[in-house]
């Protein structure tokens, strides 16, 4: 999956902890290559 959203980029909502689905959908886009920007509580 390396590369498949090179050069997309994200805005990933509701980042609480390293357990919060937000993280593991974050783990896996910046693993393919995507920009990301984050927003929390």
């Amino acid at each position: 999956m390396t590369g498949l959203m090179q050069g997309k980029r994200g805005l990933i909502m509701g980042l609480a902890n390293d357990r919060s689905l937000a993280w593991g959908i974050a783990q896996k886009l910046g693993g393919a290559g995507a920009e990301m920007a984050f927003s929390y509580q």
